[in-house]
């Protein structure tokens, strides 16, 4: 039903390769050449509009590599708006659940370090 249901969402999307001696800076730059590439050769160009519901307005994506690329932990920082606790923090699954305890979100068991930065 994807083609008749614009709110349907499959359970996973994904895409998995290897390639001997690469670096995540070299899985970066493959991804965004494949998704950037993608767009272009799909709409002619790097930029698309998306209408997050059917009557919402449109908004653009932009795909125009390079891609802004941050860390997760600046990117949750600038997110939250507050200093995560460094990751060798004895107490730092205690400091990021009170985060989250202070941002109404919640992260079932168990409260790994992980599983608390990814909720």
């Amino acid at each position: 039903n994807e083609g008749i249901d614009l709110t349907h969402n499959p359970e996973f999307t994904t895409c998995e390769f290897y390639q001997a001696y690469a670096d995540y800076n070299d899985l970066m730059d493959m991804t965004e050449e494949m998704i950037s590439g993608m767009v272009k050769d799909i709409t002619g160009g790097y930029k698309i509009k998306y209408s997050p519901k059917p009557g919402y307005p449109e908004k653009e994506i932009d795909f125009t590599p390079p891609f802004k690329r941050i860390s997760m932990m600046e990117g949750l920082e600038e997110a939250m708006k507050t200093k995560l606790p460094a990751l060798d923090d004895p107490d730092v699954d205690i400091k990021l659940k009170a985060l989250l305890d202070e941002h109404q979100l919640e992260c079932s068991p168990p409260h790994t370090t992980a599983r608390l930065l990814d909720t």
